[in-house]
């Protein structure tokens, strides 16, 4: 597929540290909130003691008309890069720089801001604020809403009451009703049972069609990365180690990478698993 040369997200030279001590932790946090009083930056590219870093010199472009996925063991960085790409996080180096007017909507925890004495229908409106939609935006679309997450009678019942994958596709279409301009999906699909994550799948794929939407896609998932992405970022301990178009060389360069110290009889049903997909493609 052609690349589109419209840049959504300019990701450049992002670093960001942490803290592995929680006492250091809150010393080193006392220290950021007097210094940003006094007017003083707390960007820096010296580490604390016991500080690490957990993302280094990262650079790269989202595009408009694809779906970018990130891939990469736990502790990679994906995360924390998908929180400061919303603004969630502050990078201690570099920045990100969104293209004007763009919404972002993230998902993290699909499940996060349900509140369980509330029904399907009033957590709508709950979450639905959390995400910048008013009262009168949000009656206008909860027909929607509810069509899409397939809950039926249930949207009148306390959420509490519902299956986790209930939960889970009331929370993902609400969040799909904000109509993003950029989609940035932490393992967020495994929602409801398998027709309801082909419809999700589909929706993707849809919302890419629009040249100025992009889909940014956080996953470990090597089956889904190859039925979506049409562009695969690899972490490893914080750095960018790949960035291609080529979902199946990517996967296989990700399974060789990263997983040195997994036991080669995981490590060869990984690379049966990519071969496998990408010679159906």
């Amino acid at each position: 597929m052609e690349r589109n040369n419209k840049i959504n997200i300019r990701v450049k030279n992002i670093s960001k540290k942490f803290c592995r001590d929680i006492r250091n932790n809150l010393w080193y946090s006392f220290q950021d909130v007097l210094k940003k009083q006094i007017g003083i930056s707390i960007r820096s590219n010296r580490l604390r003691p016991k500080e690490f870093w957990a993302l280094k010199n990262i650079t790269f472009d989202i595009y408009g008309g694809e779906v970018t996925a990130i891939i990469g063991m736990n502790g990679s960085g994906k995360t924390t890069l998908t929180r400061i790409m919303s603004d969630i996080f502050q990078a201690d180096q570099g920045e990100v720089i969104i293209a004007d007017k763009l919404k972002i909507t993230p998902i993290f925890a699909l499940s996060a801001g349900l509140r369980p004495l509330f029904t399907g229908r009033e957590n709508i409106f709950i979450k639905g604020a959390a995400y910048g939609m008013d009262k009168n935006t949000l009656e206008n679309k909860i027909n929607d809403i509810i069509s899409f997450s397939e809950i039926g009678d249930f949207i009148d019942t306390p959420v509490g009451s519902y299956s986790s994958g209930m939960r889970s596709r009331l929370s993902y279409s609400i969040a799909v009703a904000t109509h993003p301009d950029i989609f940035i999906i932490d393992e967020a699909l495994a929602v409801g049972d398998s027709i309801f994550r082909t419809k999700c799948f589909e929706h993707i794929q849809n919302m890419i069609q629009d040249e100025n939407k992009s889909v940014i896609y956080v996953t470990n998932h090597i089956d889904k990365v190859l039925r979506i992405a049409q562009r695969l970022l690899v972490l490893d301990k914080g750095e960018l180690v790949k960035d291609t178009r080529d979902i199946t060389e990517g996967l296989l360069f990700y399974v060789n990478h990263c997983f040195k110290g997994q036991s080669l009889e995981r490590k060869n049903k990984l690379l049966d698993l990519v071969n496998q997909w990408g010679s159906d493609e």
